[in-house]
């Protein structure tokens, strides 16, 4: 499985060399990279299935849902029969077997396609958000922001997440509490897959530890960096969080 992390791709080659050396198919999560591309290359397009949310804090939205793109016909016919509960093409209810209803509908599709028209315009707001942030933020020694370029792609800030170094008292859950009290919105990171309590009970990650997991999920935040959000309101969240951590 290739992943993304928070608005810019992990290097894809050597994930696709093990694949094929091993003759092992590619899921590529591409759930948050609508407009952001690896070396030139659109994200999307490197899996032997890629997927795509469409969650309303994505670039592009239908309200919830998503998308699975892929170039093997095969695997576009499957994906096709089951979102549509697996109706036979010349017998409609008669079913060889379980499938969903995950149909999109005509009106989520007209959403998503206006929204399409206009992604390049959604990235370069996105870019000038994160931008202004780190701007506004790189003189506090307390935090961590996310880089803006690698040899391999640009960030397009899908959010804008902060660490929290270890040296600073409080954790991110203390800091949200403090930015909820000024009435600003925030969210936490994920949360470590090998801590989350319906895989503990059923015995899974026994006696394992992933510190750096451990430490984002701990210390990472995201604020807020909504299509919507103006100038004022990101200049006013800067001001909020450099006096809290002063």
């Amino acid at each position: 499985m290739i992943v993304h992390i928070y608005g810019l791709p992990v290097e894809v080659e050597p994930i696709l060399a093990l694949a094929q050396q091993h003759g092992l198919r590619v899921i590529e999560d591409a759930a948050e990279m609508h407009g952001q591309t690896y070396k030139g290359l659109p994200c999307g397009s490197f899996g032997d299935l890629s997927t795509f949310s469409f969650y309303p804090n994505k670039h592009i939205t239908t309200g919830e849902g998503g998308m699975i793109v892929t170039h093997d016909r095969a695997l576009a016919d499957r994906c096709r029969s089951l979102r549509n509960l697996c109706f036979q093409p010349q017998k409609r209810f008669v079913h060889e077997e379980l499938g969903w209803n995950l149909r999109m509908t005509n009106l989520q599709a007209a959403l998503g396609l206006a929204q399409l028209e206009r992604l390049d315009e959604f990235v370069d707001r996105k870019r000038r958000m994160g931008q202004r942030y780190t701007q506004r933020l790189q003189h506090i020694a307390e935090l961590q922001l996310p880089i803006a370029t690698t040899d391999y792609a640009d960030n397009i800030y899908w959010v804008y997440g902060l660490v929290l170094e270890d040296t600073l008292p409080l954790d991110a859950e203390a800091v949200m509490k403090q930015l909820a009290a000024q009435k600003i919105g925030s969210r936490p990171f994920f949360w470590c897959m090998h801590e989350q309590p319906v895989f503990r009970k059923m015995g899974l990650f026994e006696g394992e530890s992933y510190p750096v997991a451990e430490r984002l999920a701990r210390r990472g935040f995201y604020v807020p960096s909504g299509m919507a959000l103006t100038i004022d309101q990101l200049d006013r969240v800067t001001c909020v969080l450099e006096e809290l951590l002063k």
